[in-house]
C-alpha cells in the first residue's frame, strides 16, 4: 500500500489505522452483532452472548471456537501489531518480528468469517414470522476493526525491522 513512502510514515498511517481499529473494536464488542426474531420474539446477541449461549445450548466446541475468532484473534492481532510497531525503531530480534507479523497478515485472511457467517445467516434464515436473522450495528463495526487492521498490517512495511538505526545499530546481523 504504502511501500514507496519514507518508513516514518508507513509506520505512522499503520499506526493511524491500527488505533482506529482498536476504536471501531470497542463498539463491536458491546453492539449486538445479530438479532434473532422467533415466532415474533426477537433477541439481539453480542459477541459474547452469542457465546454463552452456544455454551448453555450444550455446544462448548464452537463456543470456544467464536471466543477464539472473534474476540481472542482481533485482540491478539492488535497487540502483536502494535508490539512490531512499537520495536521497529530499537528492534533487536528482527525475525520474530517478521514471523509475528508474517502470522498476523495470513491470520487476516480469516477474520472477516464472523462476518460472512452473520449475512449467511441474515440471508438463510428467513421464515416469515417463525424466524429471522437480522445483522445489527455491532457487526458492521466489527467490519470495519477488521478492515483497519488488515489495512494497518499492509501499510506497514516489514522490511522496516531489518533497516540499520541511525546509532549504527545494524538489526538482523550479528
Amino acid at each position: 500500500m504504502a511501500t514507496n513512502a519514507p518508513p516514518g510514515q508507513q509506520r505512522a498511517l499503520a499506526w493511524s489505522l491500527l488505533i482506529a481499529a482498536v476504536v471501531w473494536l470497542v463498539p463491536a464488542n458491546l453492539l449486538p452483532i445479530m438479532a434473532v426474531t422467533e415466532t415474533g420474539r426477537g433477541k439481539a446477541s453480542t459477541i459474547a452472548d452469542g457465546i454463552w449461549q452456544l455454551f448453555e445450548a450444550g455446544m462448548p466446541g464452537i463456543a470456544i471456537i467464536v471466543f477464539i475468532a472473534s474476540l481472542l484473534v482481533p485482540f491478539f492481532k492488535v497487540l502483536v501489531l502494535a508490539v512490531i510497531y512499537w520495536r521497529v525503531p530499537h528492534e533487536n530480534n528482527p525475525r520474530i518480528s517478521t514471523r509475528a507479523y508474517r502470522l498476523v497478515y495470513w491470520i487476516g485472511r480469516w477474520s472477516m468469517l464472523d462476518v460472512f457467517v452473520v449475512a449467511l445467516l441474515a440471508a438463510v434464515v428467513e421464515f416469515g414470522n417463525l424466524a429471522r436473522v437480522e445483522p445489527g450495528p455491532g457487526i458492521i463495526a466489527f467490519a470495519l476493526a477488521v478492515v483497519l487492521t488488515m489495512l494497518s498490517a499492509h501499510a506497514f512495511s516489514p522490511q522496516q525491522l531489518w533497516i540499520q538505526d541511525p546509532d549504527g545499530a545494524d538489526h538482523g546481523h550479528p
